[in-house]
């Protein structure tokens, strides 16, 4: 009876203790995706110029240059000030996106993983959070790297699974391997350079690769930072007709 009511005990102490670690664990992996959106949200509310370069066997093949507009982690803009969709505009809302076209002065319903230009869709551009899109769960931590496990937990998300790996010190994003609803490894994205502007530092340089050719692949530069406070409208689709070209807006 004594040694029933001793592994009893023990059971319900180890099982304590491990939906206690389990939950940590939780937690964790909930605070890892904050702060390496971190790099990739500069503020609340800003403005940010990206280029992106689409190269096949590192010859480079098209160029586009746009401004974009972000407001927390579902809100965006991104106006097309260059390259062969000049004019074009994409709206992120929550889980919507929309597309304006040159001429048109009405919003097309697109989805986060339509192709933006090369390797890099509508979301990888117009996404800047990890956290509000996926739940985790960890796969490896040393005193080097974290890995993560992120499956998709938003309609809105850019991609079904990812497996993200973190700076296990600095948390700065490493790399992000992105997979397609039958488990395809679909594309890779390497974080490959930081800068600092109002003293945060963010990613200034991606690199997303395909995954079965990694000779065509597309760099993201990001600068020309600016805190902001954006309008609303700039977030509304019948507005997106209206939204300049060059907007100076800072």
């Amino acid at each position: 009876m004594i040694k029933k009511m001793v592994l009893f005990y023990f059971l319900a102490v180890l099982a304590l203790a491990l939906a206690t670690l389990g939950l940590g664990l939780a937690e964790d992996v909930a605070v890892v995706l904050e702060k390496v959106d971190g790099y990739r949200r500069w503020a609340d509310s800003f403005t940010m110029e990206m280029k992106l370069s689409d190269y096949d066997d590192d010859q480079l093949k098209e160029e586009m240059s746009l401004f974009g507009y972000f407001c927390g982690d579902d809100k965006s803009v991104l106006v097309v000030r260059s390259g062969k969709n000049k004019g074009m505009k994409v709206l992120l809302k929550g889980d919507d996106m929309w597309v304006n076209l040159p001429g048109s002065k009405r919003g097309l319903r697109i989805t986060p993983m339509q192709r933006l230009m090369g390797q890099a869709s509508n979301g990888d551009v117009a996404k800047v959070s990890f956290s509000r899109d996926y739940k985790g769960t960890l796969v490896r931590q040393d005193a080097a790297v974290i890995i993560l496990d992120l499956r998709a937990k938003s309609p809105g998300a850019t991609y079904q699974r990812a497996l993200l790996t973190v700076d296990s010190r600095t948390y700065r994003p490493i790399k992000a391997e992105f997979f397609l609803l039958s488990g395809k490894h679909f594309k890779t994205a390497h974080y490959l350079e930081f800068s600092r502007f109002d003293n945060h530092e963010g990613v200034s340089r991606l690199k997303i690769e395909d995954r079965l050719n990694p000779k065509q692949y597309t760099i993201i530069e990001s600068g020309n930072y600016h805190k902001a406070q954006i309008p609303e409208k700039y977030f509304n689709v019948m507005y997106l007709p209206n939204l300049e070209l060059n907007p100076d807006h800072s």
